[in-house]
């Protein structure tokens, strides 16, 4: 008979590892010798070490911790048969270890496993109530009702006309300074004026030319002066 180690709560129930050799890591990792595939367990969780017909179980730096019957593993504990290792709080292991020639078997049962102690919550102790002074009773008191008042009639509705704001009004425009002929008549005074003012320059440079240059100016208008000749 070997030493056996059987799966009881986990991801994998009922698996079931002998074993053999001298060392054994347990861990999460596919790299260890035992894997367990739960989230709770740690990546390298506890260390088995065989020591004669068992094993020592060592935890080895876990996150959530490592238990024996319930009782959190901080030195190397030797295991017995029977016992239930806890990984963290999620895989719980059952122990079989191979007895001497004539030894009585302990079956290992489907008994619940011991979560890890907690600390019971603190329960206040109970108080005694004392009881409450008795008062001497008092008559009740007259209660006076308060005299009634008529309500006052609302005020009539004013008969006045609402008063309005008054609205915007724009300012009077003068038509009589923007009349359309006065515009008209003044626009075409402008202009004649224009006109003879452009007139009045082309005489006078009509006259200038003829002074300055003489001979160019009969060649183009010969028949203006034909008593004269330009010397």
């Amino acid at each position: 008979m070997s030493f056996k180690l059987s799966v009881r709560q986990g991801p994998r129930p009922n698996l079931v590892f002998e074993l053999d050799k001298p060392g054994y890591v347990i861990g999460r990792e596919a790299g260890n010798d035992i894997v367990i595939e739960d989230p709770q367990v740690s990546r390298r969780h506890a260390q088995l070490t065989q020591q004669g017909n068992s094993y020592l179980i060592e935890d080895i730096g876990s996150t959530n911790g490592t238990y024996v019957n319930g009782k959190r593993v901080t030195a190397p504990t030797l295991l017995a048969n029977g016992d239930m290792v806890g990984l963290a709080d999620t895989v719980i292991i059952a122990v079989q270890v191979p007895l001497p020639m004539g030894g009585e078997a302990t079956v290992v049962s489907d008994a619940v496993f011991h979560a890890p102690p907690t600390v019971p919550a603190f329960t206040p102790p109970p108080v005694q109530s004392q009881p409450a002074p008795q008062v001497p009773a008092q008559p009740p008191a007259q209660v006076q009702s308060p005299a009634y008042s008529a309500p006052r009639p609302a005020p009539p509705p004013s008969s006045a006309a609402p008063q309005y704001a008054p609205q915007y009004a724009p300012p009077p425009v003068d038509y009589a300074t923007s009349n359309p002929a006065d515009d008209k008549r003044r626009t075409i005074l402008i202009g004649l004026g224009c006109l003879g003012l452009l007139l009045v320059v082309m005489l006078v440079a009509f006259v200038a030319w003829s002074f300055i240059d003489c001979k160019s100016f009969s060649s183009v208008f010969p028949f203006l002066f034909p008593p004269f000749s330009c010397t």
